[in-house]
């Protein structure tokens, strides 16, 4: 995942969480024409996010249904998860990482 990336998905998740919204895509409407799927990105702020927990905590989040990619900012303490939202939802990822040990703030 590229730092730019990173950056744009972090100031969209700040904006929201700051009550600007964003368009919301149509839930029946989940498909590209060319039958790909549209992904989901979830953002989940972890407690003292530590180097050593990267291994767990990915083994966690990955072993849910539909996650695509797991990246991870130490200086944010946050994980990036991207997922199929027919699949899986925010709250399989919350419920995983508390199960896991961590705190989700």
């Amino acid at each position: 995942m590229s730092r730019k990336f990173f950056d744009r998905v972090v100031a969209k998740w700040l904006g929201q969480a700051a009550g600007i919204t964003t368009p919301v895509e149509k839930q029946d409407d989940l498909c590209h024409k060319d039958g790909s799927m549209h992904t989901k990105t979830a953002i989940i702020s972890v407690e003292n996010l530590k180097s050593d927990d990267l291994p767990k905590l990915r083994e966690t989040l990955q072993a849910v249904p539909g996650v695509e990619s797991v990246e991870f900012s130490l200086e944010r303490s946050v994980a990036v998860i991207e997922f199929d939202p027919q699949q899986s939802h925010i709250d399989d990822f919350l419920r995983a990482v508390l199960k896991a040990g961590f705190k989700v703030l």
